[in-house]
């Protein structure tokens, strides 16, 4: 049976999980079946919903908005987006939908989740205990463009949340006092209650008409939704703690300090004065080792996984994208000196970098493929300035992004 699009449990925000139980005997019937597929879906879409929130993760981007005989045509890009229900909603390709013509000239587009049933099958007749000689074998989840001539009232679904924090003394309490402060009074604000009943579909931005008879992005249109996933809050974490000149852009005013009378005082500063640069560069160290750390471990996963994707197409790419992961795991762990060693083993693997290439033409699109040579151009000119660290890991994550989003062509023969 396939479920409604609008299905969520208890639209209302929560309800509780029910499970199939199994044991030796047990006949399992479609409605066991469809209890299985459902408890596993609500489970992940209520942790979609509430930890991740709604709105686009990857993509979405609106190419172009035509107008035809019929009415519209929107070309949207590929990408993955989170609905108010917590639902995946997966574009596989670049895809031209059509709509019908607006009677105004504002348009509002949205993406929503849908199923559709295929493979249609025939069903034995068992006495008849059925209605249908034959019926869809698979759901497949799918996605529908839809639109509007109004503004959403509230499009932007992931805003900032807003805590009243003016209370607490930052400099008198620990670290593990603010963040449980920050914790409750966020939860206290944001997660009490229960959930708006709201339509579950993302918002993709506005359109208006232009002059000419076209459409073009409205200049003053509502913003498109994003979630605000753990990658985006990491990085804007590191460059937070990364900059220790001033992280809030506050403004600096010079302080007229009393200078010291004698020798003692002024060593006294100059004591303080060390100590305080010491504690900078411990923190400076442990926050470059995470960092260091995670960007190696993610090199180590994206090419992994690229030479799983390329071993049926091309053994040679296969082989360089292996040795990539497999260089990058050695040599790093077991030194004090890892900033160096880091910049060492990127140039140690700019070559296999470089070389990847050349199969990776006869396999991937030519898009996705002039996105990977760029990125490994602008690691090559970091790795060659001897820039500041965090340039160069910005490059570098980059390349492993651009490696993950290669796309394999879609005619291309796998290798005998």
């Amino acid at each position: 049976m396939t479920r409604d699009a609008d299905y969520n449990g208890d639209a209302r925000g929560l309800s509780q999980f029910e499970k199939n139980r199994f044991f030796k005997g047990k006949l399992m019937t479609p409605r066991d079946m469809e209890a299985e597929q459902t408890y596993h879906a609500d489970r992940l879409q209520t942790l979609n919903r509430y930890i991740d929130g709604t709105g686009i993760v990857y993509g979405l981007e609106i190419q172009s908005v035509t107008e035809t005989e019929d009415g519209l045509d929107v070309t949207i890009d590929a990408g993955l987006a989170l609905d108010g229900h917590g639902r995946p909603i997966v574009v596989e390709q670049v895809t031209t939908k059509s709509l019908p013509s607006p009677s105004g000239d504002e348009l509002h587009l949205f993406v929503r989740y849908s199923e559709t049933a295929v493979e249609t099958v025939p069903v034995p007749d068992t006495d008849g205990a059925i209605d249908e000689e034959a019926v869809p074998n698979r759901d497949v989840e799918v996605f529908e463009l839809t639109h509007r001539e109004e503004s959403p009232e509230d499009p932007t679904a992931t805003t900032a949340p807003n805590l009243d924090l003016s209370d607490l003394d930052f400099d008198a309490a620990d670290p593990q006092t603010v963040a449980r402060t920050i914790a409750e009074r966020y939860h206290d604000r944001h997660r009490s209650g229960t959930a708006d009943e709201t339509d579950p579909a993302v918002y993709l931005g506005a359109f208006e008409r232009t002059s000419a008879g076209s459409w073009a992005p409205a200049e003053d249109g509502s913003g498109r939704s994003y979630v605000y996933d753990h990658d985006m809050l990491f990085a804007a974490l590191v460059n937070h703690l990364a900059d220790t000149d001033n992280p809030h852009r506050t403004p600096v005013q010079e302080q007229v300090e009393e200078r010291p009378d004698d020798l003692s005082g002024i060593i006294g500063r100059l004591d303080a004065m060390e100590e305080t640069v010491e504690e900078l560069e411990r923190e400076r160290d442990l926050l470059a080792g995470y960092v260091l750390r995670k960007t190696i471990k993610d090199r180590v996963r994206f090419f992994e996984t690229l030479s799983e994707r390329l071993e049926p197409y091309s053994g040679e790419g296969s082989r360089l994208a292996r040795e990539i992961a497999e260089v990058s795991r050695d040599g790093f762990y077991t030194t004090t000196d890892r900033e160096d060693a880091y910049r060492r083993q990127l140039s140690t693997l700019m070559d296999r970098l470089i070389q990847l290439g050349e199969p990776l033409e006869r396999v991937v699109t030519e898009e996705s493929l002039e996105r990977y040579l760029k990125s490994v151009s602008h690691l090559q000119a970091a790795i060659e300035s001897d820039g500041p660290l965090l340039e160069l890991v910005n490059a570098h994550d980059q390349v492993c992004e651009a490696a993950d989003s290669l796309d394999i062509l879609v005619d291309v023969v796998p290798e005998a």
